[in-house]
């Protein structure tokens, strides 16, 4: 008998769509739990998406722990400085609206990023409320803005300190937010914070991150202008990043303290800023220093870095002559394992053409053989 000859499918793909239906089949064989856990790895936008794949997927999204409104391209709109509109601004207050409306469960991050400021500061206050209820544990507020800048209401306290969900706060950063010491202070000893950023507050002044009980690792504040004084002891501090104006810096009971980076900005006095810390350079392993006067950097050459494994320097374009302090620093850093150097290059403007100033090639100085 002749063996029927096989039908070729016309479909060259019929394989693989076969294959990835029985990889859906699969994939939805797997209990609610798991399929929110991968869900909560999509962006929002592409977690809402899949609520079309089927009656069981409408609203898995809905559970999904991590709430990040990203804008996208909106972002870099601004960042640029181009506004967006008010149309565009309500377009994302009513977007973050929908979301928490629809939302059940626990949220593990909520994250806002977008030009927004005190005018829109009813839904601003509410999200905060709706991320604490649901026991969030890393809230973010991102906002850089213009106009009268968002400001964190005193009496917000009140209510949230009545809450349980306070209690499942780890991570807190607050960019483009006007706060107080005291509300700092608030989630500091309230809640089991781990990581505390606070980034251009032209209200913060001062801040006392004091006691044994406080459970707070990572501490960053950056650019609030009007800070004068920030109290630090803290047991459990493992890094410290501050970068601003000259400010009164207490330091003391940091056992822990290992990773530091400071910063200067237009109304620094550097010496003010570091000399508080000196004292604690013997016990660590990553010092990174953003300034870019050399007179700065001068004054570590009589500090012990004993412990010392990276150090990252900002130093602007210079000839090779300038760099020879770097010997003296290295001598201080028996075990040191990595230097980062960021060259900022300068650039000027001559009849209209930018003339940019070269970085010149040299070996750098070997400390074990001036010593």
């Amino acid at each position: 008998m002749m063996k029927r000859p096989r039908l070729i499918s016309a479909n060259p793909y019929e394989k693989d769509v076969k294959q990835d239906e029985n990889l859906g089949d699969l994939v939805g064989r797997l209990p609610d739990d798991i399929l929110v856990n991968i869900i909560s790895r999509l962006t929002l936008k592409e977690a809402a998406r899949t609520s079309v794949l089927s009656s069981r997927w409408k609203y898995l999204w809905t559970f999904t722990s991590s709430l990040k409104f990203d804008p996208g391209r909106s972002i870099l709109r601004y960042t640029l400085g181009m506004n967006p509109s008010e149309e565009e601004r309500s377009k994302y207050i009513n977007w973050v609206n929908k979301v928490l409306e629809s939302h059940r469960g626990s949220i593990n991050e909520f994250k806002v990023i977008f030009d927004l400021g005190d005018a829109h500061a009813s839904s601003i206050t509410n999200w905060i409320y709706t991320a604490i209820s649901k026991r969030v544990q890393s809230l973010a507020l991102y906002f850089i803005h213009l106009g009268p800048t968002y400001t964190f209401p005193q009496e917000c306290c009140n209510i949230l300190k009545n809450q349980c969900g306070i209690k499942s706060l780890r991570y807190l950063c607050f960019y483009g937010v006007n706060v107080t010491g005291e509300i700092l202070e608030f989630f500091i000893y309230n809640c089991p914070l781990d990581g505390l950023y606070v980034v251009w507050s032209s209200t913060l002044s001062s801040l006392k991150v004091v006691g044994s009980s406080t459970q707070l690792k990572y501490l960053g504040i950056n650019y609030c202008r009007n800070l004068k004084e920030v109290k630090i002891s803290a047991p459990n501090l493992l890094f410290f990043d501050y970068t601003g104006p000259k400010i009164k810096l207490h330091v003391e009971n940091v056992p822990q303290l290992f990773d530091v980076t400071i910063g200067g900005s237009d109304r620094v006095e550097p010496g003010q800023v570091i000399s508080p810390i000196v004292s604690y350079f013997p016990q660590l392993k990553n010092l990174d220093l953003r300034f870019y006067a050399d007179e700065v950097y001068k004054q570590f050459k009589n500090c012990g870095l004993p412990k010392l494994r990276h150090l990252t320097l900002q130093v602007l374009p210079c000839t090779h002559k300038r760099l020879f302090w770097l010997a003296s620093i290295l001598n201080k850093c028996p075990i040191l394992e990595k230097l980062t150097l960021k060259l900022h290059s300068q650039f000027f403007v001559v009849g209209g053409r930018v003339i940019q100033h070269k970085i010149c090639r040299f070996p750098l100085p070997n400390p074990q053989s001036s010593s």
